[in-house]
């Protein structure tokens, strides 16, 4: 694989928000569907044709060949292919994994974010400004909550868990040796990490919604990892990193509010007191008492003295944390340089029952591809975050009994869905464009109207947003950015009656550049 790597890019076009984002929340992994959401961007590279950082004199970056945006759409039935770098798929996993993911871990994470969600909301109600520098954060909450429950639907209705377990069985009555140790060996280390599920869940969260205590457990870490030689720093903190670490505190005061943060801890901390003894941790109880009376004050407290919230200070402590030297005297600095060494603890577990499945799992996958080869069928590799192809057609969803979606959505949809207030507030001039009905080239023969969306039966997850799907002649027709609802479980389990992937069809792309904001210059170079 060769791979260049362009430093220049640059914004050419992007629809309004209106229609890049229609819908929103409410529409998000829901068919039927009406979302433009798609970016044009350019790339350019100095004048020997080579990458370069930005600089006015740079020129656009000539490719030695390109994908061809189709003059013509798909229809119901037709080939396509997608190719994309999809994060990780978890289809090969053990039958423990797969019924503690149904019956704990989607539910624990749904009831939590619907915990978290509620903090913001509420201070959203009481706060202008709280709303504002919390609406990502929200959004965010609201989406991570609405895949978890999704997912746990998903697997519910294909019965996966069961269904794993029942294959499991076969597999195991036709496994012996060493592959068969191994497996029992990899069960135990399961368990390990079953026991402390619930701290696990709730310290992760922790570290990544909070913004002045992050910060904090940030440059803590970014300080102990600068007294190791570069190459064997943690990945994050490496010098290639500094920048995209400054970057995050600067962007603190966009998004900080004292008194959701200290809410948003009193929810999460307060679950953590009420963890088994098994579970805590003595750092965190002696920083942060055993009751929410000591809980409150101590964050009352930690919060009237630090100096974290202006960004002088932050920056003050980053100079010093990348070179490995003292931090300034302040109460979250304090506080995080007593709880990363549990912090450091907690990872050094995990790393090593992690190591331990690395070597185990291998075994499960060797019986696995054996049983399953008897069978007369074959094991695909989960997605790793390498290039993988999907292949397949536009079909149709059936999801319930007696309700059945077309694969394509037209512009009809849109002005049935326009309410005139957020999500569903399409601009006046896309409106007037769709009552004016001149479509051109761009309109579906067979529907005589314009086309917004499209579904596919391609293979599809997270990390393939913005993955091209082409025709059977190689030509881009659409770009895949979301899942239907039924097909957000995909990740753990492969159902064809539901799964479908969901693209913005490349004629409704045409048609907004050239009839309702009109980009002329932009079609011809792409040759359209």
């Amino acid at each position: 694989i060769r791979q260049l790597e362009l430093r220049d890019l640059r914004l050419v076009y992007a629809p309004p928000r209106a229609i890049g984002n229609y819908g929103d929340e409410i529409d998000n992994f829901m068919w039927p569907r009406h979302t433009g959401d798609f970016t044009l961007l350019r790339a350019y590279v100095g004048k020997d044709g080579k990458p370069a950082a930005y600089s006015p004199d740079n020129v656009p970056y000539q490719p030695p060949s390109h994908l061809q945006v189709s003059h013509e759409g798909p229809k119901a039935g037709d080939f396509a292919m997608l190719a994309g770098y999809p994060g990780i798929t978890y289809r090969h996993r053990s039958a423990a994994e797969f019924a503690e993911q149904v019956q704990w871990t989607l539910p624990a994470r749904v009831e939590l974010f619907d915990a978290l969600i509620g903090v913001i909301e509420g201070a959203g109600r009481d706060s202008a400004q709280a709303k504002t520098l919390y609406a990502s954060q929200l959004q965010s909450l609201k989406n991570n909550r609405k895949r978890a429950a999704g997912e746990l639907d998903g697997l519910r209705r294909s019965d996966a868990a069961a269904r794993r377990a029942a294959d499991e069985r076969g597999m195991l009555a036709a496994t012996g040796g060493g592959d068969r140790r191994d497996i029992a060996a990899m069960g135990k280390v399961l368990e390990q990490a079953s026991a402390v599920r619930e701290r696990e869940l709730l310290l992760n969260v922790f570290g990544s919604q909070t913004q002045l205590l992050r910060s904090a457990l940030l440059l803590e870490r970014l300080r102990v990892e600068a007294a190791k030689p570069d190459p064997q720093r943690e990945s994050g903190y490496q010098a290639r990193d500094l920048a995209l670490i400054e970057g995050t505190l600067k962007q603190v005061q966009r998004r900080y509010d004292p008194a959701v943060e200290k809410a948003l801890l009193r929810e999460l901390l307060g679950r953590y007191q009420r963890l088994p003894d098994a579970q805590r941790l003595a750092e965190f109880d002696a920083a942060f008492g055993r009751t929410p009376a000591e809980l409150a004050g101590a964050l009352d407290a930690l919060y009237a003295g630090t100096t974290l919230g202006t960004e002088s200070a932050r920056l003050a402590a980053f100079a010093a944390a990348r070179e490995g030297t003292p931090l300034p005297a302040d109460p979250l600095l304090a506080l995080a340089a007593r709880l990363v060494p549990a912090q450091l603890h907690l990872e050094e577990e995990r790393k090593a029952r992690d190591g331990e499945l690395l070597r185990l799992r291998p075994a499960y996958m060797h019986a696995l591809i054996d049983w399953r080869g008897k069978q007369g069928g074959a094991v695909y590799p989960d997605a790793n975050g390498t290039l993988r192809v999907s292949y397949g057609r536009l079909e149709a969803l059936a999801p319930r009994d007696a309700v059945a979606f077309a694969p394509v959505t037209t512009v009809a949809g849109i002005v049935e869905k326009n309410t005139g207030e957020v999500p569903f507030d399409a601009p006046p001039p896309l409106l007037a464009a769709i009552a004016k009905g001149d479509f051109g080239t761009t309109a579906d023969p067979a529907l005589g109207t314009q086309t917004v969306n499209f579904l596919t039966n391609l293979d599809t997850t997270g990390g393939n947003s913005g993955s091209p799907v082409l025709n059977a002649r190689g030509e881009l027709i659409g770009l895949n950015f979301d899942s239907n609802w039924e097909a957000v479980s995909a990740s753990w389990w492969f159902d064809p009656r539901y799964k479908r992937a969901v693209h913005v069809d490349m004629r409704y792309m045409r048609w907004l550049m050239e009839k309702v904001y009109p980009a002329p210059h932009v079609l011809r170079e792409m040759g359209l």
